[in-house]
């Protein structure tokens, strides 16, 4: 019988990226992992175990997402607690009357995302704006998945706990934000910068922030991201209560898009693919890349690529190769989880 780890490789051969990186693991074991493609299409630079990959939208929820719940287990905050009161900075904000939660679950009536980028640099500069930031929609009133209820969060984190999300990533799980410690897997040519983006972060926006936002801008190797998604699937991020929460639907919208905290929840956007469990939650970044969770089955997918380099293009041929990564998994892993290691007793690091 052909294993897991040779079918993935004939899978990532067949790629429509330069270079893929694909883990699946359970809560304790790594049961295939591989690399394959290159990383750099001027230089012919191969994409390796050791390479760093732009994590995107993932940074959402393996970066801000965890800093925010570890705030409400420490009672700092709560989830049900408006934005204004949680934040005192934020009161003046159109949208401070929403909660945590709803700016968690993309429910706070902020659009999907503003170029800030084309008129403003630095990062106070870009969180005022975030912060001045019309609605769309009535606060409570159906999901739009966002990225300026993250730049929000992520400046929300730094305020309440004086340090830098850099620093806050890199001690909870060691995904880094740049400057990184090896070589980077090279995303777009960037229109706005002029260049080619290697080992920075590929968002307009976070660029523009000076490469440290909420939204976006942290990195990982297949191997951190393989942990990184361990600890979720275990639940050992937070509380077992705020476990349970995260995996709760908080919003939606009338395309059927479901989200917990951050995470999207199945069926949305069929992130899962075609064999999603109903308890599956996952997350997507822009780049190409990808973490699918199913804790009812015991086991996790993580994708990392360079889909848009040297440019961007039509994502539905990765959209069709993922789902043909997920539905080989699958079929091919039959795998009941074990009962999840409990929380550190008291929260926090």
């Amino acid at each position: 019988m052909t294993s897991l780890g040779d079918q993935l490789t004939a899978l990532a051969r067949e790629a429509p990226m330069p270079a893929v990186a694909v883990v699946v693991f359970t809560p304790d074991e790594r049961l295939a992992e591989v690399v394959h493609g290159v990383a750099d299409l001027g230089t012919g630079r191969p994409a390796r175990v050791a390479s760093w990959w732009d994590l995107a939208s993932l940074t959402k929820v393996l970066v801000t997402v965890p800093e925010v719940l570890d705030l409400v287990a420490r009672q700092r905050i709560g989830l049900d607690q408006p934005l204004h009161a949680a934040w005192p900075a934020a009161r003046h904000a159109p949208f401070a009357a929403a909660t945590v939660a709803q700016l968690l679950s993309y429910d706070a009536g902020l659009p999907a995302t503003v170029p800030f980028f084309t008129g403003l640099a630095g990062r106070d500069a870009i969180v005022e704006a975030a912060l001045r930031t019309r609605l769309d929609r009535p606060v409570g009133s159906g999901a739009v998945y966002s990225d300026v209820s993250f730049v929000v969060l992520g400046a929300m984190v730094e305020a309440l706990t004086g340090r830098s999300l850099a620093a806050a990533a890199l001690e909870r799980s060691g995904l880094r934000y740049p400057p990184l410690p090896g070589a980077a897997v090279a995303t777009e040519h960037c229109a706005w910068r002029d260049r080619l983006i290697t080992g920075e972060v590929h968002d307009e926006n976070a660029a523009a922030m000076g490469g440290v936002a909420g939204h976006a801008g942290a990195f990982a190797t297949i191997g951190l991201l393989a942990r990184t998604g361990q600890d979720w699937l275990a639940e050992r991020v937070t509380t077992a209560e705020l476990h349970r929460a995260v995996r709760r639907q908080w919003s939606s919208n009338g395309d059927g898009e479901r989200f917990g905290l951050g995470w999207w929840l199945t069926p949305t956007r069929a992130l899962g693919g075609p064999s999603a469990g109903p308890a599956g939650y996952g997350m997507s970044g822009f780049v190409g890349n990808r973490i699918w969770l199913e804790p009812e089955r015991g086991y996790g997918v993580a994708v990392l690529s360079n889909r848009i380099h040297p440019v961007r293009a039509d994502r539905e041929p990765f959209t069709a190769w993922c789902a043909r990564l997920l539905d080989l998994v699958a079929a091919a892993v039959r795998i009941r989880s074990p009962a999840p290691t409990p929380p550190h007793p008291t929260p926090g690091r």
